[in-house]
């Protein structure tokens, strides 16, 4: 719950800046299930725990109607160094979807983003840059996608 509430405040935070271009950002949310994944690693095999980690939204009017989002989101990327410490890559897969008014999803995209493991490393905290145009009286959901 404490996730949404962060989602939350820098959703209204993005839509109280200065500039003329930006303006109140659309709903931004993420299920409790998609706020947590396990992944497997590309090299050892090792499993990842992966967790969303806050977003920082800022929204411009798009000439559509709609409203362009540029989300930034961070991660928790973590594993545990007694089950394997040597250099690694985890992909990390995640997805977005449009959800209009009458809750029917409009649209989805699914993407990953990679993180490299540095030998004895046990955490990153990497942030992942999207960018999606959101037609009005709809919301943007962001989910982890899970790979194990």
């Amino acid at each position: 719950m404490s996730f949404m509430a962060l989602i939350g405040c820098s959703v209204l935070l993005a839509g109280c800046a200065s500039q003329d271009e930006v303006v109140f950002c659309p709903t931004i949310s993420a299920p409790e299930e998609g706020a947590r994944a396990f992944v497997r690693s590309d090299n050892v095999r090792q499993v990842f725990d992966v967790r969303l980690n806050g977003v920082n939204a800022i929204c411009t009017r798009h000439n559509s109607g709609g409203t362009m989002v540029a989300l930034s989101v961070g991660l928790k990327v973590k594993r545990l160094l007694a089950e394997g410490a040597e250099n690694d890559v985890v992909a990390v897969p995640m997805m977005s979807a449009i959800v209009d008014a009458n809750q029917t999803v409009i649209s989805n995209q699914e993407f990953g983003y990679r993180v490299g493991f540095d030998k004895g490393s046990d955490r990153k905290f990497p942030v992942t840059d999207i960018e999606q145009l959101v037609p009005a009286e709809a919301r943007l959901v962001i989910s982890l996608r899970p790979a194990y």
